[in-house]
């Protein structure tokens, strides 16, 4: 007798969705976080959220082995907007140095929250954020990704880290693959309709984009 087959997934309406992709070493990242929330909200649109390891695309994909803040010229210029545009949103900043942080834990504990509650992982992007580029308290470890995770309603028995490592490197792993396979190149990224706005400075523009229904 043959096996009755399952009808795949229906569809998704993308219409209802905004993406936003991310590093949450990114200052860019952390403003995004404060603007993209109310943008979904207003134009009815369900937020997904998707950190990825900036780092590994920019030395596998785009052939980059200098941190941004290294580059000569642009590194000065980018270290001088980043207060400005806290100064400009009225964002409180205070970053602990990006080279004391490597944002791959708390990605890949996104990712284990995700698959369970989506709303308590967005809580726990915010706090991962916040700690980061607000309070100077860079979230390296698994026990200070899965205090951050409490803090935000997470059950810390669902985080082991003996017992969840493993799939949690696997979940942003494929994360990262999958950014790359949209076409995401840079932190942050929105996804509207399969079109792509890069940088929080594009904001405005995927506002109007989303109200005239592109153009």
């Amino acid at each position: 007798m043959s096996q009755a087959l399952h009808p795949p997934p229906p569809a998704q309406d993308e219409s209802k969705f905004l993406d936003f992709y991310f590093d949450f070493i990114s200052p860019y990242g952390y403003f995004a976080l404060h603007q993209v929330e109310p943008l979904a909200a207003r134009h009815g649109r369900t937020l997904r959220w998707h950190p990825f390891h900036m780092r590994a695309v920019t030395k596998d994909v785009l052939g980059m082995t200098q941190a941004l803040a290294d580059v000569p010229l642009k590194g000065a210029y980018v270290r001088h907007d980043v207060r400005r545009m806290a100064r400009y949103l009225g964002v409180a900043y205070n970053p602990a140095p990006a080279a004391s942080f490597s944002s791959v834990t708390a990605s890949r504990i996104f990712y284990l929250i995700q698959e369970r509650d989506p709303a308590a992982a967005a809580r726990y992007a915010h706090a991962v954020f916040h700690s980061q580029h607000a309070l100077a308290q860079p979230p390296n470890t698994w026990d200070q990704c899965t205090a951050l995770a409490t803090q935000a309603g997470v059950d810390a028995a669902a985080l082991v880290e003996a017992e969840q490592a493993g799939r949690a490197r696997e979940l942003f792993r494929q994360a990262t693959e999958d950014a790359v396979a949209q076409g995401v190149w840079g932190t942050p990224t929105f996804m509207a309709d399969q079109e792509m706005f890069w940088g929080c400075d594009r904001i405005a523009q995927l506002d109007e984009w989303l109200q005239r229904g592109g153009w």
